[in-house]
């Protein structure tokens, strides 16, 4: 989601011309060389999606198998359950990150730079070589980064360049991806307590790591206030259009995720995700020129 903000943010579109020509959709911006947008566009998301994603996914899975087999969430997986290999996995990952490095290359050398750091980062978190996600603080930080904005910065730079980049969407987006990473420590608490795993959940404890995720929400929601205020890629006038969206991110999180157990955290996250994709829809489709304000 945060590489398609990205290039939603700075092609002015919801979609790329191609799509929009064969399915008759409006089109405000059409790109000149719409096959070009297209190729860049899947070239990018998938990329940053299954191969940079996947590996991601796959590469932690293999170092934290053990402290998985004791997660509510994670213990019927088929690595968990030794229906696969471990070094299958770790082979499998280690190939779909020089996959996404290579594809990077057909965008640009800069979006190639950008995806060979996210491939840093995950190697870090997960291996035992640093191991930032025992590391609190550097667990959110890493994460916030890596998906919040480097990978927004990803998809903006397909269109424009890097230096006209919106900074403060990339502040929301650190704070939004800071607050979605957080409940999945409070999920993990108890089998990572267990295994003597020290994340910025067991570190803080439960209630604590709960304020701090509830604060994220907060920061994110007050950074598009003033994105707003500032008339800065939304006019003063959208926020009454998002404001209602905003109070209910931040009540829905507090109600869920005070529970502090496995259900609260997992309705945070999953209540929130769906908040901020209607109210960043809402965003996007006006900044497409798709949702006029008068």
């Amino acid at each position: 989601m945060p590489y398609y903000m990205g290039w939603s943010l700075a092609s002015k579109k919801i979609y790329p011309t191609y799509i929009a020509k064969i399915l008759f959709l409006p089109d405000p911006n059409p790109a000149q060389d719409f096959y070009l947008e297209m190729g860049l566009f899947l070239a990018g998301i998938i990329a940053i999606g299954p191969l940079l994603g996947g590996a991601t996914i796959l590469f932690n899975d293999y170092f934290d198998r053990k402290i998985d087999e004791e997660s509510r969430r994670k213990k019927n997986l088929p690595l968990t359950k030794g229906v696969i290999q471990p070094k299958s996995i770790f082979y499998l990952s280690i190939a779909l990150f020089i996959l996404a490095f290579i594809l990077a290359f057909f965008v640009s050398i800069l979006f190639s730079f950008l995806i060979f750091i996210c491939i840093i980062l995950s190697v870090i978190y997960s291996s035992p070589v640093l191991r930032l996600k025992e590391h609190p603080g550097f667990d959110i930080l890493t994460n916030a980064v890596a998906s919040g904005i480097i990978c927004t910065i990803a998809g903006w730079i397909i269109i424009k360049p890097i230096s006209e980049f919106p900074i403060l969407w990339g502040i929301i987006s650190f704070f939004g991806v800071g607050a979605i990473y957080v409940p999945t420590t409070i999920i993990d608490f108890e089998p990572d307590k267990k295994k003597g795993v020290k994340t910025i959940g067991t570190f803080l404890g439960k209630k604590k790591a709960f304020y701090l995720g509830w604060s994220f929400v907060i920061l994110a929601n007050l950074s598009i206030v003033l994105m707003g205020l500032l008339d800065y890629i939304i006019p003063p006038k959208f926020l009454i259009f998002v404001w209602p969206i905003m109070l209910a991110e931040i009540l829905s999180y507090w109600y869920y995720l005070r529970k502090l157990d496995f259900e609260g955290g997992y309705y945070a996250i999953l209540t929130f995700s769906i908040l901020v994709a209607f109210g960043t829809g809402l965003i996007l489709f006006y900044n497409a020129g798709l949702l006029p304000i008068s």
